[in-house]
């Protein structure tokens, strides 16, 4: 059986005998909403979880809205427009900040493509720096400890606000709500900390609604006083089913009960090998890595993961050190972060998710963004087809073990019907 894979904007082909695919699974491609600007309002109009949203957006009050980057499919330029024009937001009440956490800036032509010329002519877009110290300001500490920088701009607003796109993601079990904000608008070091106490935890947090790295961003956003979100939930074709409004946890929790409906995946036996497309996370491995999560909620342990990813950018744009710390074992890598040996806490902390998700696993990679080199020290086998990979993993695990296809690993959350 022939089947097709994304692969950035192309595709690329793979042949199972059908006798060992248990099956070829996806996101649910619902029905879009007809009136994307109608469902804005109504969203707006009746908010979870809170009051009349325009009793907290009034005229002369300094409005910051965080909004995704080119990593994530949000549709921003779909659903701001309707929204700025229901709050009269005129460009001298309101910043839109993008919500870069640790990843590079974008460039003019991504954001004409992301948020549209309507939007970049009429309105001040600014990129988060993680970095730069004077972009940022401490506002405290965390209960357990964990410092509380954030961007200074969004701070300095009267209201606050962020939108997302709400899918399953490995570290805060599903992403948006405030998400948006932690990593999207904080300083390095709290990044750092986030990703390290879920590393500890729980480095697999996919489809887990609550968990220890989402405590930290709802308590990092109560702290930076975020004053509502704005979250959509998308079909598999990136087009909007709903928006929700409202408190950045009721809101988000809400949305998450839609999402779970599209992205959940019901999986009926656990995999010898599965074949996943980190799609659409595939601009480099920081984001593509997406896909071994989705893959080891159903590949049974000493099983192997073929990952498909075009990764034009490599392996990570910021964090040039990850790629070397990618090549440790976890207990080495928890023994650098302890030590202070690991200087770059956030990168550490997640390639401890990484190698601790893929030490039970043989994996093979199809990407021409990922070099041999790049791959030995992922210890990843790299291979130039689908059907290579599926062939040395077969030989290395029985020629009749059983295979699954996850068309979607960027966005997908198996369930196992066992």
């Amino acid at each position: 059986m022939r089947i097709e894979l994304p692969y950035g904007h192309e595709r690329r082909t793979i042949d199972i005998d059908e006798k060992r695919l248990i099956g070829v699974f996806s996101p649910e491609d619902v029905e879009a909403v007809k009136d994307v600007k109608g469902e804005v309002i109504r969203s707006l109009e009746n908010p979870i979880g809170l009051g009349g949203l325009r009793s907290i957006v009034r005229p002369g009050r300094k409005v910051a809205i965080a909004v995704d980057d080119n990593t994530r499919v949000t549709p921003v330029k779909s659903f701001l427009p309707p929204l700025l024009k229901y709050f009269n937001l005129r460009r001298r009440d309101v910043v839109i900040i993008v919500a870069l956490g640790t990843h590079r800036k974008m460039t003019d032509r991504e954001m004409q493509e992301k948020y549209g010329p309507e939007i970049l002519d009429e309105y001040e877009i600014i990129n988060h720096a993680f970095d730069e110290k004077d972009q940022l300001k401490m506002v405290g500490k965390l209960p357990n400890g964990v410092p509380v920088w954030a961007n200074r701009e969004f701070l300095n607003a009267d209201v606050r606000i962020a939108t997302g796109n709400i899918i399953p993601h490995f570290t805060s079990g599903w992403s948006a709500g405030s998400k948006t904000l932690l990593p999207g608008l904080a300083g390095e070091e709290t990044v750092g900390w986030m990703h390290y106490i879920g590393a500890m935890d729980l480095p697999n947090a996919l489809g887990e609604v609550e968990n220890s790295s989402r405590d930290v961003m709802d308590a990092f956003a109560k702290e930076v006083g975020l004053s509502f979100i704005v979250n959509t939930v998308l079909n598999r074709s990136e087009e909007i089913v709903r928006l929700f409004s409202g408190d950045f946890v009721k809101a988000h929790r809400e949305g998450i009960k839609l999402s779970k409906k599209i992205y959940s995946v019901n999986i009926p036996e656990r995999s010898d090998i599965t074949v996943v497309s980190s799609y659409p996370a595939d601009i480099e491995f920081w984001q593509a890595e997406k896909g071994l999560y989705s893959a080891d909620k159903v590949t049974r342990k000493g099983g192997g993961i073929l990952l498909l990813t075009p990764c034009p950018e490599g392996i990570c744009v910021t964090h040039k050190e990850w790629e070397e710390l990618l090549q440790y074992d976890s207990e080495t890598l928890v023994d650098m972060i302890k030590e202070g040996r690991a200087k770059n806490l956030a990168a550490a902390s997640l390639a401890l998710c990484v190698v601790k998700t893929r030490e039970p696993y043989e994996v093979s990679i199809v990407s021409d963004g990922i070099s041999d080199e790049m791959a030995t020290r992922l210890h990843f086998k790299r291979v130039s087809t689908l059907n290579e990979g599926l062939e040395y993993l077969s030989n290395r695990l029985g020629r009749s073990s059983r295979v699954a296809v996850l068309t979607h690993g960027g966005d997908t959350c198996p369930i196992l019907e066992e």
